[in-house]
């Protein structure tokens, strides 16, 4: 699953540590699942106060994300 970083660790780290995740999946021939946190950061209902992690109210949501794309790889 792609991760992202946030942007104050600077640009060059994090578009760095973004390129990983394809940059292994590629070499590796592995899918790669993207990163799911776009669709739930833009909910703040379903956003901690930390603004990093989702709630449990989230986590439906974020469950039927990952099984429909793993679904999609058997």
């Amino acid at each position: 699953m792609q991760i992202h970083v946030l942007p104050n660790y600077g640009k060059r780290y994090t578009q760095a540590f973004s390129n990983v995740y394809p940059t292994v999946a590629k070499e590796t021939k592995v899918p790669l699942m993207p990163f799911f946190l776009e669709q739930v950061i833009i909910k703040p209902e379903w956003m901690m106060d930390d603004g990093l992690h989702p709630k449990p109210d989230a986590q439906p949501w974020i469950a039927e994300f990952v099984a429909d794309h793993l679904a999609d790889l058997m």
